[in-house]
C-alpha cells in the first residue's frame, strides 16, 4: 500500500432523523454559520451547516468544493414541478435557479470566501465515493492543494411520498445528512486527524479483487476493518469478504436513519470511534456489480 496519501484536516457532520415534517433549519444554519441567509432552501442550509462544522469557517481561499447527493434538492424540485404542472404557474426565478444543485456549492464558497472551482455530482449509489474519487484525482494531479468534500441528502414532505420516491418500505426511519471532509497534501502546519490512501471505482467484483490482491491486506489482520456500503447485497458482501479473507467489520450504519449517501458519514465516524483498527476499507456496490472502495487510515 505504498501510494500517495492525502491528509484529512477536519471532518464535520449534521444528521437528524425525520419522523414527521422535515425540520426548519433556518435558526440552526444561522447559529452554525454566524450569518443570516434569505430565500434559500433546506438543501443549501444543510450544505452550509455541515461545511461550517467541518471547517469552523476557516479554510484557504484556494480550496475547491466537491459536493454530492443521491438525488439533489428533491424538496425544491418537487415544489417547482408542482408549480409548473399541477398549478400551471411559472416558478419563482430564484427558486428555479436554485434547482441547479451546484447552487449549494456557490453558497458554501460564499460562506467560506473560496475562490477555486466547485464540483457537484448526483449519483444514486456512489454519491460520496464519486466526489471522493474526483477530489483524490485532482489532488494527485496537483490541480488543487485543498479540497472540501461533502454529501447532502434531505427529506421532502410528506414522508409517505418521500419513501415511495426512494423505494423504501413504509416503516423505514428516514433522515437527513450533511457530511464533510477537508483534505489536502501533507502539511505539518495543519492538524491531521487521518488520511485517505485510495478512492477507486471498479466495473465489477473481479476488478475490485484484482486491485485488493495488490494491497497486502493479509499483512494487516488486526489493524484492518471492512465497512459495508448500504447498497451491497448480502450475497455480494459474503463473496467479497470470503475473497478478501477478512472478518472484522466497522458498522457505521447501525441505528442510522435512511438517506441515500450514508457513506458520507463513514470516515468521520471511523476517526471518532474507539475501533482497534487503524485502517478502514470501505466497499460499496450497485445492482450491476459495479464497486467502489475508499481506503482510510488513522
Amino acid at each position: 500500500m505504498d501510494q500517495a496519501a492525502f491528509q484529512i484536516y477536519a471532518a464535520g457532520d449534521h444528521t437528524q432523523p425525520v419522523t414527521d415534517t422535515p425540520p426548519d433549519l433556518k435558526e440552526l444554519c444561522q447559529q452554525v454559520t454566524g450569518k443570516s441567509f434569505r430565500r434559500i432552501g433546506r438543501f443549501i442550509q444543510l450544505s452550509m451547516i455541515g461545511a461550517a462544522r467541518c471547517t469552523q469557517l476557516s479554510v484557504p481561499p484556494g480550496t475547491a468544493v466537491y459536493l454530492a447527493s443521491g438525488r439533489g434538492d428533491l424538496e425544491l424540485t418537487v415544489d417547482i414541478m408542482t408549480e409548473l404542472f399541477a398549478r400551471a404557474q411559472a416558478p419563482k426565478p430564484l427558486g428555479f435557479v436554485n434547482t441547479v444543485s451546484n447552487a449549494a456549492c456557490f453558497y458554501v464558497a460564499q460562506l467560506l470566501r473560496l475562490q477555486s472551482r466547485s464540483n457537484y455530482v448526483c449519483n444514486r449509489n456512489f454519491a460520496f465515493e464519486s466526489v471522493m474519487q474526483l477530489a483524490f484525482t485532482d489532488l494527485q494531479m496537483g490541480s488543487v492543494d485543498s479540497a472540501l468534500i461533502g454529501s447532502v441528502d434531505l427529506c421532502s414532505a410528506p414522508l409517505k411520498e418521500h419513501r415511495q420516491r426512494l423505494h423504501v418500505s413504509a416503516d423505514t426511519v428516514m433522515g437527513e445528512g450533511s457530511h464533510w471532509l477537508w483534505l489536502g497534501k501533507p502539511d505539518s502546519s495543519k492538524p491531521r486527524i487521518g488520511e485517505v490512501l485510495s478512492a477507486e471505482h471498479f466495473v465489477n467484483r473481479s476488478a475490485l479483487l484484482a486491485w485488493s490482491d495488490g494491497q497486502s491486506f493479509s499483512q494487516l489482520p488486526d489493524e484492518l476493518a471492512l465497512s459495508r456500503g448500504q447498497f451491497v447485497s448480502d450475497a455480494l458482501w459474503h463473496r467479497i469478504t470470503a475473497d478478501i479473507k477478512h472478518e472484522s467489520v466497522f458498522d457505521y450504519r447501525n441505528d442510522r436513519p435512511y438517506y441515500d449517501s450514508q457513506s458520507g458519514a463513514l470516515v468521520g465516524e471511523f476517526l471518532r470511534s474507539n475501533s482497534p483498527a487503524t485502517t478502514l476499507l470501505h466497499i460499496n456496490a450497485d445492482n450491476d456489480d459495479r464497486c467502489s472502495v475508499m481506503l482510510v487510515r488513522r
